[in-house]
């Protein structure tokens, strides 16, 4: 399946790009995360939903032996999932990131190990140019997220909507200011 992957400045920006995704509803269109150490904090939380307002808000997540309990009173978003399975992978051309969703399950399953293989084949295969690793690699020590969604071929136009609407970064934008040594808008 094709995978389209875009850039964030930050966590939460690349929420709203994942909630956009989910709320398409479409079979097997499937939004995952990558990042770099920033991911960590946002590992061990959930998102639950206030019953009044409609908020959304992170909550630290309980001791195991709690979770259960906890769990069955909080509405929590799909996108709460892609943080649940946070795992630290090395990538070629990337180095260690954080990934969630089905990113994890790809890049460490059996698939992962042709991926982790050929060095810059697994960024190809997110969606990456090789070009463009050095700009990833950047973003996320600055905090950003990439947000790499794998749907069918017929879905790509959907896909390409929705992330169109996102505030994704722009990869010449980002370039030139890396180039020029100063932090991106």
């Amino acid at each position: 399946m094709p995978v389209m992957t875009r850039l964030y400045q930050d966590h939460a920006a690349a929420m709203r790009a994942v909630e956009q995704i989910e709320a398409l509803a479409l079979p097997s269109v499937e939004p995952s995360i990558l990042g770099g150490d920033a991911l960590r904090e946002y590992r061990d939380m959930r998102i639950e939903r206030d019953p009044v307002t409609g908020e959304k808000t992170r909550i630290p997540e309980p001791a195991p032996a709690t979770a259960a309990g906890g769990a069955l009173g909080a509405a929590v978003g799909g996108s709460a999932g892609l943080l649940a399975g946070l795992g630290f992978i090395v990538i070629p051309g990337l180095g260690p990131v954080a990934a969630g969703g089905w990113l994890v399950t790809a890049l460490t399953g059996a698939a992962g190990g042709a991926l982790a293989g050929a060095s810059f084949g697994a960024l190809v295969d997110l969606g990456i140019q090789e070009e463009d690793a050095d700009l990833y690699t950047e973003t996320f020590r600055r905090g950003g997220v990439a947000v790499a969604v794998r749907f069918p071929e017929a879905y790509r136009g959907e896909v390409e909507a929705v992330l169109a609407q996102t505030d994704a970064s722009s990869l010449p934008d980002l370039r030139r200011a890396q180039q020029a040594g100063t932090p991106p808008r």
